[in-house]
């Protein structure tokens, strides 16, 4: 009959299951992962060890999060008032949707031991999402502890509080599968380019509402697209949209990365796009073992995937310029313009006199941010303040994601001088009306080591001017790239005070912001950034290029059209 232990098995406890299961974890096979360690706490004894990684498991499996509550609670009873295990549940708990009681957890678990590894990169990001951080010393202080270790921060929370490529690739190869890749054999030719396209977000996503437009405009002709779908959406338009796109559409949500790798090999795809990267529910693991002659990383996450395996990434001269590719472990893809795709069938955003729809002043210049919040820190709140500070006849419309931060968002202002009442928020809307609502504001203003992305976008065709700070590492100059494609010069700046010094201008001349949307207006009708047909042109002369490379024998190379 099983017994009780508190941690972990004594060093000569003989527990052959458990350590089964472990392997399993390792190796990221999850099922027979978790299938061991219920064996092994019925069979061989329950401990803290064994209920921790079972909820890790099971936080792994699509779906399971809430499912890894109980187990990692049963963990923590085991071992009451241990940092870790205090750590462990308030990640469970901020997995299953529970983010300020995780929170709770896991700032509990740093007043024991301040230096815990495993709370510190969530307590950083979740206080940004609820605007609970003490300033910028505190971020600071805590990056510097999680920095001078080798703990494998999550690449994606990472590249919000570091502007630093090299920083971005060590990370980034510390978090990289861990799986040997498999040989790959040789098909025959197909008439036509075989490529596939795998993403957890084939519905209503960001992704999908910059991918709608080239799929659309792909060539038929030379190319034959199959779909491998992590996380169907069935009853969302844009998944139906990308079901009726699909020559092969393959719902892999059930599949293991093995599986799904094998299942790619047997539809002899000859080009594999990961949209994912190191995002959440991605599956680096299917890239790693290998799923096509030619694999490409594109879109879904802005830095480098380091994984040997990963033969290119989508990038352009601003993103990444001549001389970073050495950030890299992939080869570059450089588009010539932006290297993000745009949907120019959307319709155009309702301008007209709006505002009073939205809540939102007649009589105020509207400055605004329109990024999550966990991509604002204290630096990017510091600087907008200043900006509120300087300039008295305005307000900041600030979007708080699906949470109510009014007291946190008073409290903040307030400690900068600024009087609560100028910050209004704003939350999830419809797509269509989000531009609607966007149409009215008269400047964006940025965050500084993860810029806009899908959201400048948003801002351009809604024809509202986006002030950027253009940073080092990729994520810090999407931006600016998106900028220059849309032919709007001026509105990237390379320091803080410029940023500030320019939002104020712009504020104060009201002639100048006009006369910026309306170039804008102009440009979105000629520019490349909303040129959609072109920009799928030119995104498959390079996928051209990637495949006649491998057919000939050659290794890849940096790609340019």
């Amino acid at each position: 009959m099983a017994f009780i232990m508190t941690i972990a098995f004594p060093q000569a406890f003989h527990a052959p299951v458990y350590n089964s299961a472990i392997a399993y974890l390792k190796a990221r096979n999850f099922p027979m992962a978790e299938a061991h360690l219920r064996r092994s706490i019925a069979e061989e004894g329950a401990t803290a060890l064994s209920f921790h990684y079972l909820a890790q498991v099971l936080s792994q499996m699509g779906g399971r999060q809430k499912d890894a509550l109980a187990p990692q609670a049963a963990a923590l009873k085991l071992a009451p008032r241990h940092p870790v295990f205090i750590a462990a549940l308030g990640l469970r708990l901020q997995d299953a949707g529970k983010e300020h009681e995780g929170l709770t957890l896991l700032e509990e678990a740093l007043a024991i031991d301040p230096n815990n590894l495993l709370a510190l990169p969530w307590a950083l990001r979740l206080r940004r999402r609820f605007m609970l951080w003490t300033g910028q010393e505190q971020e600071d202080a805590a990056l510097a502890t999680l920095l001078n270790s080798d703990y494998q921060i999550d690449p994606l929370m990472l590249l919000t509080y570091v502007d630093d490529p090299l920083i971005q690739l060590k990370y980034a190869g510390l978090s990289a599968p861990r799986v040997a890749e498999k040989p790959m054999k040789a098909h025959a030719a197909h008439e036509k380019i075989r490529i596939g396209y795998f993403s957890a977000d084939f519905y209503q996503h960001a992704t999908m509402h910059l991918m709608k437009g080239l799929l659309r405009e792909h060539d038929r002709d030379r190319f034959e697209f199959n779909i491998y779908d992590l996380k169907p959406v069935l009853t969302d338009t844009d998944s139906e949209f990308v079901r009726e796109f699909a020559d092969v559409y393959h719902d892999v949500s059930s599949l293991t990365a093995d599986q799904i790798a094998d299942l790619a090999r047997k539809d002899e795809i000859d080009i594999a796009i990961d949209l994912k990267g190191q995002t959440k529910e991605a599956r680096p693991e299917i890239f790693a073992l290998r799923a096509a002659p030619v694999q490409i990383s594109f879109l879904g996450f802005p830095g480098t995937s380091a994984m040997q395996a990963m033969d290119y990434m989508v990038a352009d001269k601003m993103t990444i310029p001549e001389g970073d590719e050495r950030y890299f472990s992939e080869k570059i893809m450089r588009m010539p313009g932006c290297y993000q795709p745009t949907d120019n069938a959307r319709s155009p955003a309702q301008k007209g006199n709006l505002r009073q729809n939205f809540g939102l002043p007649e009589d105020k210049f509207i400055f605004a941010n329109f990024n999550h919040p966990h991509k604002v820190g204290p630096r990017e709140f510091a600087a907008w303040m200043r900006v509120l500070r300087e300039t008295s006849n305005s307000v900041l419309l600030y979007f708080t994601g699906g949470s109510d931060l009014t007291a946190e968002l008073a409290r903040q202002a307030t400690d900068h001088g600024v009087d609560p009442s100028r910050i209004l928020t704003c939350g999830m809307i419809p797509q269509h009306e989000h531009l609607d609502r966007m149409a009215q504001v008269d400047l964006c203003l940025d965050c500084f080591a993860y810029n806009a992305h899908t959201t400048a976008s948003d801002a351009l065709w809604a024809g509202v001017p986006l002030l950027t700070l253009c940073g080092s590492q990729f994520s810090a100059r999407v931006a600016t790239s998106i900028l220059s494609a849309a032919g709007i010069d001026g509105l990237s700046v390379t320091s803080e005070n410029a940023f500030v010094d320019k939002a104020v201008a712009l504020s104060q001349d009201p002639d100048a912001t006009s006369a910026l949307k309306a170039q804008i207006a102009r440009n979105r009708e000629s520019c490349s950034l909303f040129d959609t047909i072109a920009w799928t042109s030119n995104f498959e002369h390079l996928l051209e290029k990637a495949h006649a490379r491998r057919v000939a024998g050659q290794p890849p190379a940096h790609l340019s059209v």
